[in-house]
C-alpha cells in the first residue's frame, strides 16, 4: 500500500558486522541494532555468485516464472545484496519471521493463494510486529489506517489491531486477493500493495500496459505524477529475491528455522476494562513477553467500550479463560472513571486497587459510532455489546438494511460486555447475507462475529467458491 518511508543510514558498526557475515551464516547479529528497512542501496558490482547461489537463483516458485530479462536483472541485484552486504539484516528478518511463517503460509494456502506471499511481510517490515512508518503505516504488514479499517483492523484510543500480526495477516490476504481480482496477476497485485491500487491503475492506463512489468518498461513515458516510484519498481524484484532466499535458507548458509516449533497461542475474549497486567501476573506470565504478543493493546487496560481479545500461550488457556469469564481483573467504577477522564491508559489509574467487579461497559453513558462501508448494524451492536433491537430503537431505525455508511449512530451505554462473547449454538438466529465484490470468508465472519470454520460448515463453501451476489447463511445466538 502506498506510503513514504524513512531510509535510515547503516551505522559503521552495522556495516562492519554485515561485512564479516557476508560469506557466512547469521551468528552474532543483534536483532535490536539491525535496520528493518528494505529500502537499501543496490550495487551491481561485488563478489560473483557461487555455483550453489546460482543454482538457487535459477529455482522458481509460483510467482517468479517467465520473468522478462529486465526484471531478472533487478532480481539478481537484490538477491546478491541480501547474500552479501545486506546479509546481517536478512538474518534478522529470517529469525523474526519464524513465529509467524506457518500461520501466514496456512492463511494463504487455505484461500488458494501462493504460499510465497507469506514473505511479503519481510519486504514490508522485516516481520517486525510493531513497525511504524513516518506516514502512519503500522505492523508487520504495514497497513495505513484507512486500509486497515477497511479490512477489519480496528484502531482507537485503546487498540490498534494492525499490530496483531495474526489479524494483520488475514487482512493482508483479503487485500491481496482483492488486488489480484482487480489486476489479474500476482506481480501487479504485489506492486499495487506497495504503490496503492489507484496509482497502479493510473500507471497501467496511462502507459497502455497489461501488467506491472510492462509499466516498468514504459514508466518514463508517463507524466511525472503518474510514474511508479523507484521503490515500487524495485519492490517486486526485491520480493522475488527474498522469496528465493527463504525457500533455500540452508543451501545459502542461513541455517534452518523451525516455524512448526513456534510457540502456539490461544485467542480469548476479554471484556471491557480488563487489567491486562494483573491478568498476566495471575498467569505467571512475563509482562514484557505478554505485551509483545498482545501489542494490539496500547496500554495495560483493554478498551473500556467493547469486548476485545487477548492471546495467551497454549497450556495456560484454561486458567486464563476462567479468570476472564469470572471478571477477576475488571476495573472498578472509580478506575474506569479516571481512565475516561484521560488519565493515561491504565498505568496511573489502576494503582493496584482498581479491580473487583464484573466487567461492564460504563453505565448511562451513550457513545457514537460512524458506520463504515464494511459494517452492518448487527456487527456494530456486537462490537459494543448491545442488542440490535436496542441499537435500532435509540437511533429511530426501522429497517437495518437501509442504513447508509457514514451515518453517526448513538450507542446506548446501558449494556454488559457479556453479549459480545456469545457464539452460535442451539436457538441461534439465522440470517442471510449477500456476498459483496470485495468480500472474503474472513471479513464476513468478522463482521458477524462468527468463525470462518462455522461459515464453511453452515454453507459448504470455501474461498474459491465465494461469488459476489451469492447468499450465505449466518447463524447468530
Amino acid at each position: 500500500m502506498r506510503k513514504k518511508r524513512n531510509v535510515p543510514r547503516l551505522s559503521s558498526v552495522l556495516c562492519l558486522i554485515c561485512a564479516l557475515l557476508a560469506l557466512g551464516g547469521c551468528a552474532g547479529v543483534n536483532p535490536d541494532t539491525t535496520s528493518t528497512s528494505m529500502l537499501v542501496p543496490l550495487e551491481s558490482s561485488g563478489s560473483p555468485l557461487t555455483t550453489k547461489e546460482i543454482n538457487v537463483l535459477k529455482t522458481t516458485g509460483q510467482l517468479d516464472r517467465n520473468l522478462p530479462p529486465t526484471a531478472q536483472a533487478d532480481v539478481i541485484r537484490q538477491y546478491r545484496y541480501f547474500l552479501r552486504k545486506g546479509r546481517g539484516s536478512m538474518c534478522v528478518f529470517v529469525k523474526r519471521s519464524e513465529p509467524y511463517l506457518n500461520y501466514a503460509r496456512d492463511t494463504f494456502r487455505k484461500r488458494g493463494m501462493p504460499e510465497d506471499l507469506a514473505y511479503l511481510a519481510i519486504v514490508e517490515s522485516g516481520y517486525k510486529p510493531d513497525a511504524l512508518s513516518q506516514a502512519g503505516a503500522a505492523g508487520a504488514w504495514q497497513f495505513m489506517p484507512f486500509t486497515g479499517k477497511k479490512y477489519g483492523l480496528d484502531q482507537d484510543k485503546w487498540t490498534d489491531e494492525r499490530l496483531d500480526t495474526y489479524e494483520a495477516t488475514e487482512a493482508a490476504a483479503s487485500y491481496l486477493q482483492k488486488l489480484y481480482n482487480d489486476f489479474g496477476d500476482w506481480p501487479t497485485a504485489i506492486a499495487a500493495y506497495n504503490a496503492g491500487e489507484g496509482k497502479m491503475q493510473r500507471a497501467l492506463e496511462g502507459s497502455g500496459s497489461r501488467n506491472f512489468f510492462e509499466v516498468r518498461e514504459r514508466n518514463e513515458t508517463l507524466p511525472e505524477k503518474t510514474r511508479l516510484r523507484e521503490e515500487t519498481k524495485q519492490y517486486v524484484p526485491r520480493f522475488l529475491a527474498v522469496a528465493k532466499i527463504m525457500r533455500n535458507l540452508p543451501e545459502l548458509g542461513f541455517g534452518t528455522i523451525h516455524p512448526e516449533r513456534a510457540k502456539r497461542y490461544v485467542r480469548l475474549n476479554a471484556r471491557p476494562a480488563t487489567d491486562l497486567r494483573g491478568f498476566s501476573q495471575a498467569l505467571s506470565l512475563n509482562w514484557g513477553e505478554f505485551s509483545a504478543y498482545n501489542a494490539h493493546h496500547k496500554g495495560r487496560v483493554t478498551s473500556l467500550y467493547r469486548t476485545t481479545f487477548v492471546y495467551v500461550p497454549e497450556g495456560s488457556d484454561d486458567k486464563a479463560r476462567a479468570l476472564l469469564e469470572g471478571g477477576s481483573f475488571c476495573l472498578n467504577p472509580s478506575a474506569v472513571a479516571a481512565l475516561e477522564r484521560g488519565q493515561g491508559r491504565g498505568e496511573s489509574a489502576i494503582g493496584g486497587r482498581g479491580v473487583g467487579r464484573a466487567c461492564a461497559l460504563p453505565q448511562g453513558r451513550d457513545r457514537s459510532h460512524t458506520l463504515r462501508p464494511d459494517e452492518t448494524l448487527y456487527s456494530v451492536a456486537a462490537r459494543y455489546a448491545v442488542s440490535l433491537e436496542e441499537l435500532k430503537r435509540v437511533n429511530g431505525i426501522g429497517d437495518a438494511r437501509r442504513v447508509a455508511s457514514g451515518r453517526v449512530l448513538r450507542i446506548p451505554g446501558q449494556a454488559s460486555g457479556k453479549a459480545a462473547e456469545r457464539s452460535p449454538r442451539g436457538g441461534a438466529k439465522r440470517i442471510t447475507y449477500r456476498v459483496q465484490a470485495n468480500d472474503s470468508l474472513y471479513n464476513i465472519a468478522r463482521r458477524h462475529q462468527v468463525s470462518v470454520e462455522d461459515l464453511k460448515r453452515w454453507n459448504n463453501v470455501d474461498e474459491k467458491r465465494l461469488k459476489p451476489g451469492s447468499t450465505i447463511v449466518v447463524n447468530r445466538g
